[in-house]
Parts: structure tokens; C-alpha cells; sequence
């Protein structure tokens, strides 16, 4: 069984971490209103820091704010139903906020989500109830 992604716009094979990245991806475009050009999965974090290895399941770019790359809307680290070691995650999200300061954190584990804001410090993050929706263009 395989699941067609409607960002690589090819077939993935079908892995229970693959199906919370699906649901999350349909999420987002459907519900949250993010546009598919601003979605990078499997994004390498070698396009911001040369020789990194890590790469982020799913990233929703700030360019409408003028951000870089390193400063994203959204970071998503999918994790499968049952996968929920907190201090695996939390080493795994360090590595990645190392070289990232995405405005919100997702973490969709298996059926349940999490969500983070940038707090207003621009150094920590504190959970949400919920994500909001992907800002509309602004109009001049």
C-alpha cells in the first residue's frame, strides 16, 4: 500500500509515521488554510546549515512575513501511534531549534496533538490549545 503526497506529488509507502504525516499534510491544507507551496516534508536542514544530517518531517514557511527559511510558520515532527518518549522528542526538537525558530510546533503523536507558540521572549515556547489558521496575504 503506498500514499500519493500532494506536496513531493509522488507515491510514499504506506508506514504508520507515513499515515500521521498524510493526515497532518491534508490537515493543514484543508482545515489551517496553508497554501501547498509553502509545505516542505522530509525538509533537510542542510539548505540552512551546511552539513547538517537531520531533516524535519513537515515545514510551513513564513515568506509572506519575509522570514527565512530558518524562521518558519510551522515545524511538524510526526511521530506514530505509541512512539512517545519525551526525552527522545525533546533531544530530537533541540537538534532541529538549533538551527530553526519556527513561530508554532506541532506534534502530531499518532492521534493526538500538541501544540507550542513562540513565546513572547522569542526564547522558549508555550503550549496551545490550538493552531490558528495560516495568515491570509495582506492586502496593501
Amino acid at each position: 500500500m503506498q500514499y500519493f503526497d500532494p506536496i513531493r506529488q509522488k507515491a510514499i509507502p504506506a508506514t504508520p509515521e507515513e499515515a500521521v504525516r498524510q493526515r497532518t499534510i491534508l490537515w493543514l491544507i484543508g482545515t489551517i488554510k496553508v497554501p501547498k507551496h509553502l509545505i516542505e516534508t522530509e525538509f533537510p536542514l542542510s539548505k540552512i546549515q551546511v552539513g547538517n544530517p537531520n531533516r524535519v518531517d513537515i515545514i510551513v514557511h513564513n515568506f509572506r512575513e519575509k522570514k527565512s527559511a530558518s524562521e518558519p510558520w510551522l515545524l511538524v515532527e510526526c511521530k506514530r501511534k505509541g512512539v512517545n518518549s519525551p526525552q527522545a522528542l525533546q533531544v530530537q526538537l533541540g537538534k532541529y531549534l538549533h538551527v530553526l525558530k519556527p513561530k508554532y510546533i506541532m506534534l502530531p503523536l499518532g492521534e493526538t496533538d500538541i501544540y507550542l507558540a513562540l513565546a513572547k521572549d522569542k526564547k522558549s515556547y508555550t503550549k496551545i490549545e490550538f493552531l490558528p489558521e495560516y495568515p491570509p496575504i495582506s492586502q496593501p
